[in-house]
């Protein structure tokens, strides 16, 4: 990477699961400027078990003890969990938080003799909690590391890293880091010229709770408030396959823009503390019927470390998805995420088309079609959205659309986030890496692939801005330079023929 709500009460007399307290969002992680000691490099974890078969690649799980001993034990890394966790017994009357503290320790397999420790963190507001297996019934975590504690920091987050001491530098699962940094110092445009696809978003949830926080020196309490902290990305699920170098679209006027969009439009949370992709069944039956043969389904539970019980779940499979930057909609407003990729995509392939001419302005070029024009300035292109396009049999997890679970999550998001489809676990990122960068405002994902991944596997491509007049240049979609050392492409001097 460069560098440069409401909370819905809980009865005093009910015992306490995580899984109630997604609608209160219970948990004080905060972090001040001594209480977190990071070394800003990448601490290798672990994965669970993704929750179907055997394959691991699920829930990321660091590595952790308790300050100055000596049993380690897992924690899962989850950005869908308001609350930073250590596992304890249920316990019935009020919730309060405890100042607790812990380290993580490298992760590696097999585990440094002695251990090494990575990152420190003290004096927090942490809650003592029961928690339950993920992705299997034999993976127990001791801890939740979440949304509160992360939000301090821009976490970088790598799903399959190429593995160190591998011939070739095989990526896989096993081969998964997270690093802490205490700021993210490169602007959007620099970002952009390098190839990130930057996606921003609004944290969302957070608010106050029916927990109590511990007395001061007067002996006094007050009710915990948490940061919103909850990561809603729009998405584009199995949109057609895309080429480069495939005929031009037919002419497309103003409008078009709708009907020929391809994919389900839906809103997606991020949640690393889960293995697959999961989609409520009506998102699921939209996006299947997109496809030309319906995936098998298989049935087996859905194991989440801060939900008390099973969920059940019918598993299957998706060919490809996006997920998409909404910062700048046209003056028509949000037209939807796959709106946006067929938008993209096609002014990728006007620039293709400049690039090949080999000319940094050609006389005759591609120009951009209608619809992807500025309503209130049809001579200005849009600008094209940052998106990241992940293939292959992204592993989808369906559940009911009453499922509390999934519920619970949506109550914590609304009003003022949207009614989310479902969640992207760590699984379904494949071999795409981010930066969280939750500090920065607004807070700002930052995609791009693991260098061995196929581009049918992992492509980011970063939002390419609309060029003001013809004596501006730009570069986008990682295009080639023109031969004549230009800093970039312009436009061309007259448009060739669009079929228009």
């Amino acid at each position: 990477m460069a560098r440069s709500s409401s909370a819905a009460p809980v009865a005093p007399s009910v015992r306490v699961w995580p899984a109630a307290l997604a609608l209160a969002a219970l948990g004080a992680a905060r972090c001040g400027s001594d209480c977190c000691t990071v070394d800003s490099e990448p601490i290798p974890v672990s994965r669970a078990p993704l929750g179907q078969g055997p394959a691991l690649g699920g829930a990321m799980l660091a590595r952790a003890r308790a300050p100055g001993g000596d049993m380690a034990f897992s924690m899962v890394v989850d950005t869908a969990s308001p609350v930073t966790i250590l596992a304890a017994p249920a316990t019935t009357g009020t919730l309060r938080i405890m100042q607790r503290g812990f380290d993580l320790l490298d992760g590696s397999d097999p585990a440094p003799n002695p251990a090494r420790v990575r990152a420190r963190f003290r004096d927090l507001g942490l809650f003592a909690l029961p928690l339950g297996p993920v992705g299997s019934p034999t993976t127990l975590p001791g801890g939740v590391i979440g949304g509160d504690l992360l939000h301090s920091f821009s976490v970088e987050l790598r799903f399959a890293a190429a593995c160190p001491g591998l011939d070739g530098g095989a990526a896989g699962p096993g081969c998964s880091s997270v690093t802490f940094w205490r700021h993210q110092g490169a602007t959007l445009a620099f970002l952009e010229d390098a190839g990130y696809a930057v996606l921003r978003f609004t944290l969302f949830g957070g608010g106050e709770t029916t927990a109590q926080s511990p007395s001061d020196f007067l002996g006094l309490q007050a009710p915990v408030t948490l940061p919103p902290s909850r990561v809603v990305f729009r998405a584009c699920a199995a949109p057609r396959v895309f080429s480069r170098t495939e005929p031009r679209e037919a002419c497309c006027v103003r409008g078009d823009e709708i009907a020929r969009a391809s994919g389900a439009d839906l809103s997606l949370l991020l949640a690393t503390g889960v293995g697959p992709m999961v989609l409520s069944r009506s998102a699921w039956a939209r996006v299947s019927a997109l496809l030309p043969t319906p995936p098998a389904m298989t049935s087996a539970p859905l194991l989440v470390a801060t939900w008390p019980t099973v969920i059940d779940a019918t598993w299957t499979t998706m060919p490809r998805y996006a997920l998409l930057d909404g910062f700048d909609p046209p003056s028509t407003g949000d037209e939807g995420p796959c709106v946006d990729l067929g938008r993209a995509r096609r002014i990728e392939w006007t620039e293709a088309q400049i690039a090949a001419t080999g000319q940094a302005q050609p006389t005759l070029g591609a120009c951009v079609q209608p619809c992807d024009t500025d309503p209130s300035e049809s001579g200005v292109a849009l600008n094209s959205a940052a998106y990241i396009e992940l293939g292959g049999a992204i592993p989808v997890a369906v559940v009911d659309d009453a499922e509390p679970f999934l519920q619970a999550l949506r109550f914590d998001i609304r009003p003022e986030g949207p009614d989310i489809d479902g969640l992207v676990g760590a699984a379904a990122l494949g071999a795409a890496r981010v930066e969280l960068d939750y500090i920065n405002d607004p807070p700002r994902a930052i995609f791009s692939c693991e260098p061995a991944a196929s581009h049918d596997a992992c492509y980011a491509a970063s939002r390419c801005p609309r060029l003001p007049d013809h004596d501006h240049r730009h570069l986008c979609f990682g295009l080639p330079a023109a031969p004549d050392a230009s800093p970039g492409f312009g436009l061309p001097e007259t448009c060739s023929p669009s079929g228009c």
